[in-house]
């Protein structure tokens, strides 16, 4: 007993007669060590839970003992272990608003059908205050069930599961071997208008493969699936099946087993897509069996084996850890520490707690609430960018079940709960302080800001070896991977023509000497003009014979001499400016980076220094400053090792025109080339570099609202 005894309201149903309609159903399980039993409503569903005591005054109710008997019996079974009458007469509301409980007395007609409204309205609220999934119940699928399980005897099912883990066994092996064709360019096969309509047909058809496992799971252990609808995900149409029932099930495997079928179910169809689609040649049928293969492999990991969200791999973990009703029990342990801790108050732990459940609830309560967040402002974002209205109000919609109903209830439980009496000004008044001390370090206390960004080690202008006009390679005069010095030669070029206009300037030097030498005996005019045209072909013949001298490219700084097919050079016809070979240094080497439009002002004006670390070596930290900036945002980027085909992270066009020479990313980006200033500097040219732009430290509230408002400007163009 936790409190009194006695209870000052016992008089007013010490005469009743109570027990249990027909529609309750109960039955045992055991949870880490523990006794209960689970009634559920087979009417409405509702399931709840009652420990050995509460049984033991829910088995004494035959309407033919009054309340005053069957607890006064109950104190002479139980002993010490015995419910006070609050107690019992908690449990007595509770069985009345479950719909569960009967009297001799006569039903209040007004009060039930009130009771009936409220269960409908909050049915009703419960499809509208998420506005990602809603439900539309559509049929039985039960006689199916039963016809299906005629067919196939129970002594199979344990051979159809064995076989059925080795096609998805098949399928994994299978896809690690054709790993890179399934993954390779996976933008343009995925993320397209085509292949985008493509998903949208096969989804429900994927998910309905994913509801029948869970209803012959649910049948082949012994249970009943009683409802088939639709679920509208994201606006989506997915098919559904009703589960619930499972719960009464006492063996924890079962409804682990009914919780991962359809999970199962999906692995075995993508599986079996998975082989189909290695036998095809291409077309639309292949592309409709790689959008299964995705859709099978990505939804159930990311999203249907994932316990933070309630579907499947909630309840399997709830299953598995002999924890019912887990999020609802976490938010309550939660509630609990915030009396007890933050507001000093007497409170009582929730009943029955084991030494290792408050880690899993307290785990649980606090990762469950970032996650949803996470992935409601991702839908939001998603469907605004594309669908301006649809994404405002949904963005409302779910602000509302993410802040607004939270302080609601919140603002309900400071006036009503009764564990608050004579203390509510003092949780007020600490509540008031920690929204203003949380108010106050998001808006008013810097912390670090940065921006992270990948980068590629790579030469600077002056190790290209460019010839320096028209013309056609003589000979190699450096040998390849050899140390040359700056001003040695490096490769001779041959330009026929020029050697004849050489001679050509030289005759005409000659000739106008001559005519300046003939003037200066004649008149002051001829004179001058003479000189004029003397001076013309002078400057002629100096741009020929620098043009003749520069057909020896000589190296520009000290470094190693590298060509490609050194022996094509000779008698191969090369443009004005086109790299032929490189002299490498690393110390001279750059690196070039590419950063997002809406962090470029950050970049530019407010980095206090630049911090690197190559993928190969992520323990040493490179020291670089910018020392070029490209002006103009561009979507070409300067190596495939920066997009998520090289291991990047940037996604290619897939628009783009395979004709262009760099991989075109899918926004603009800016360029920013940075010398490495530290002793430590890399010798791989080409590797990839992750970027760290440490800004000026910024509240949070800054950096957020700058993000938000970036965002917004940038799905809505405004």
């Amino acid at each position: 007993m936790t409190s009194a005894l006695f209870s000052s309201s016992w008089y007013r149903v010490t005469d009743l007669k109570p027990r249990l309609r027909n529609q309750a159903r109960l039955v045992r399980h055991t949870y880490r060590g523990q006794r209960w039993h689970v009634m559920q409503d087979l009417a409405s569903g509702r399931v709840m839970r009652f420990n050995p005591a509460a049984y033991q005054v829910l088995a004494l109710m035959d309407g033919v003992r009054t309340l005053d008997d069957i607890w006064r019996q109950a104190c002479l079974i139980l002993g010490d272990q015995a419910p006070t009458q609050d107690e019992v007469l908690s449990l007595l509301a509770q069985l009345h608003q479950a719909n569960v409980l009967l009297t001799d007395k006569q039903p209040d007609l007004e009060e039930i059908s009130e009771r009936g409204d409220r269960l409908r309205k909050a049915k009703l609220w419960q499809y509208l205050a998420n506005p990602l999934s809603v439900k539309l119940p559509l049929f039985d699928p039960d006689p199916m069930m039963n016809a299906l399980m005629r067919w196939i005897p129970a002594v199979l099912w344990p051979w159809i599961l064995a076989v059925w883990g080795l096609i998805i066994l098949g399928g994994v092996a299978l896809a690690a071997v054709h790993w890179t064709d399934l993954t390779h360019d996976l933008t343009s096969r995925v993320f397209t208008s085509d292949n985008l309509l493509i998903m949208a047909l096969v989804y429900p058809i994927v998910k309905a493969f994913h509801e029948f496992g869970h209803a012959v799971a649910i049948k082949a252990v012994g249970g009943r699936c009683r409802e088939v609808g639709l679920m509208f995900l994201v606006f989506i149409p997915v098919p559904y099946v009703d589960a619930t029932q499972t719960v009464m099930l006492p063996n924890k495997w079962h409804r682990v087993l009914i919780g991962g079928a359809g999970m199962l179910a999906e692995l075995g169809l993508g599986a079996m897509a998975l082989w189909l689609w290695t036998q095809a040649s291409g077309g639309v049928t292949q592309a409709v069996l790689h959008q299964i293969v995705i859709l099978a492999g990505v939804t159930t990991v990311v999203f249907n084996a994932n316990p933070l969200l309630r579907f499947d791999g909630y309840y399997m973990l709830s299953d598995a850890l002999e924890i019912p009703n887990l999020g609802q029990r976490a938010n309550q342990y939660v509630a609990y520490l915030a009396k007890k801790h933050l507001f000093r108050v007497e409170a009582r732990p929730p009943l029955h707690l084991t030494p290792r459940e408050p880690a899993w609830l307290t785990f649980y309560a606090v990762g469950s609430v970032i996650y949803r967040t996470i992935v409601t402002l991702s839908i939001i974002v998603l469907i605004a960018g594309k669908f301006f209205i649809f994404g405002v109000l949904l963005a409302l919609w779910s602000g509302y079940g993410l802040l607004i109903k939270p302080l609601v209830n919140y603002v309900k439980f400071v006036r009503h709960d009764g564990s608050l009496e004579g203390a509510r000004q003092r949780v007020v008044t600490i509540t008031a302080a920690v929204l203003l001390a949380v108010g106050a370090f998001i808006s008013l206390v810097p912390v670090a800001n940065w921006t992270m960004a990948e980068g590629i080690i790579w030469m600077p202008e002056e190790s290209r070896v460019r010839v320096p006009s028209t013309c056609f390679g003589a000979k190699v005069l450096a040998k390849p991977g050899q140390l040359v010095q700056a001003g040695q030669p490096l490769l001779s070029c041959a330009e026929p023509a020029l050697s004849a206009q050489v001679e050509q300037a030289q005759a005409a030097v000659r000739e106008q000497e001559a005519r300046l030498a003939l003037a200066e005996t004649t008149e002051r005019v001829s004179l001058q003009i003479a000189r004029a045209e003397l001076n013309y072909q002078l400057q002629r013949l100096a741009d020929l014979e620098q043009r003749q001298n520069n057909l020896v490219v000589r190296s520009s700084h000290a470094g190693r001499f590298d060509m490609n097919a050194p022996a094509d050079f000779a008698g191969s016809y090369h443009e004005r400016g086109a790299v032929v070979a490189y002299v490498l240094d690393p110390s001279r080497y750059t690196l070039l980076t590419v950063v997002p439009q809406d962090r470029v002002d950050l970049v530019r004006q407010h980095t206090e220094r630049v911090e690197m670390r190559s993928v190969e070596r992520l323990w040493h930290v490179l020291q670089a400053s910018i020392v070029r900036e490209v002006p103009a945002a561009s979507a070409e980027l300067p190596s495939m090792a920066l997009a998520l085909q090289g291991g990047g992270k940037i996604g290619l066009n897939p628009d783009a025109s395979s004709h262009q020479d760099a991989p075109q990313a899918l926004e603009p980006l800016f360029q920013f080339e940075m010398r490495f200033s530290g002793d430590v500097v890399p010798s791989h040219l080409g590797g990839r570099v992750h970027v760290r732009f440490a800004h000026e430290p910024e509240p949070l509230g800054a950096q957020w609202y700058r993000s938000l408002r970036q965002q917004f400007m940038k799905h809505f163009s405004v």
